[in-house]
């Protein structure tokens, strides 16, 4: 295994456990929210938080699915550089749009306020408040991690010479076999 090969699968575990880490806190949302609304009797959720979730689920799931056939299967297609540039592009961009929804509707929904405030009148808004700015800091550390793999990918494949195989259609696990 090369150091690139290595550097992907960290890269991938790594965003897979920040995504998980995303879909608890959007989960702890959630019901803080369900908690509040129920007061009033009424449903709904935050935008942000069913984004999260979702995007955490698509991250977790892709990932496992990358690692286990590059893992188990030779020359496959999956673990090709043209395939993973424009898929982890897209997982970037998806992590990008969790942290900017979060951090507006976050904005938008507490306008201004300091989270303790609202401790006194509804201890579940407080917990609501505080996971606003955690939710979109790891969702922005997923989309600086994937966007930096996306990045070496992209000099990796530039810069290759060799003349044998086209350096789109290898994987970083084969590339200097």
């Amino acid at each position: 295994m090369n150091i690139l090969w290595l550097y992907r699968a960290f890269t991938l575990v790594l965003t897979a456990i920040v995504a998980l880490a995303v879909i608890g806190l959007c989960a702890h949302t959630s019901t803080n929210l369900d908690k509040i609304l129920s007061l009033i009797g009424v449903t709904g959720s935050f935008p942000y938080t069913t984004l999260g979730i979702t995007v955490g689920a698509i991250t977790m799931i892709a990932n496992a699915l990358l690692l286990f056939l590059d893992f188990f299967f030779d020359r496959i297609f999956t673990s090709m550089i043209v395939f993973e540039i424009p898929w982890l592009s897209i997982l970037w961009i998806l992590w990008i749009s969790v942290g900017a929804t979060t951090l507006s509707q976050g904005k938008k929904i507490f306008t201004g306020h300091p989270c303790s405030d609202f401790n006194v009148v509804l201890p579940s808004a407080k917990n609501i408040c505080d996971d606003v700015h955690p939710i979109a800091s790891l969702a922005f550390v997923n989309f600086a991690l994937l966007f930096l793999y996306t990045a070496t990918l992209l000099v990796v494949a530039f810069t290759s010479n060799s003349a044998y195989s086209s350096p789109w259609t290898t994987s970083l696990k084969n590339r200097n076999k």
